[in-house]
């Protein structure tokens, strides 16, 4: 199996860990995302946590559109944010004796029908929301759409 060299934009803070037997991970600038291969200006990964997400689709959708918006004038094949955090904690939930359990963010005014309207506007802006219950599998699953994509440009 063929190595990978992934970018991970300057602006991480707390950058997802590769296996180092198969990926090769470095830091550099990335015009759009956070994660990208070396040489791949047509495809990256968006790393959201539960809270940043929420915001993103909350008073920053402004910004994220012009971010789209960037994506779709440079031809990205898919664009694809892997959000740190399970779906289910975006909204209010009732313990079993009917107790409301609050969201376990701080986006607790934001109602269930709003994230699934912006996830719906995104699915049809052709992103891909990915929801994962913490770092590890994230970037497990990031990898995983790096072969994907590594093989279709050594496909074309």
């Amino acid at each position: 199996m063929a190595r990978l060299r992934i970018i991970i934009d300057t602006r991480e803070q707390t950058p997802w860990s590769f296996d180092p037997g198969s990926v090769d991970a470095e830091v550099g600038t990335l015009k759009t995302g956070d994660y990208a291969l070396a040489g791949d200006s047509h495809f990256g990964i968006e790393r959201k946590s539960l809270d940043d997400f929420l915001g993103t689709i909350g008073n920053g959708w402004k910004r994220f559109e012009r971010e789209l918006d960037r994506m779709e004038t440079a031809g990205w094949v898919a664009k694809v944010i892997i959000v740190e955090g399970d779906y289910a904690s975006c909204f209010f939930s009732q313990s079993l004796d009917g107790e409301i359990i609050w969201p376990s963010h701080r986006h607790y005014m934001m109602t269930p029908q709003f994230v699934e309207k912006r996830i719906a506007e995104l699915t049809m802006r052709g992103v891909s929301v990915l929801f994962t219950a913490h770092a590890h599998l994230a970037a497990a699953l990031a990898v995983s759409l790096f072969r994907l994509r590594n093989n279709q440009i050594k496909d074309a």
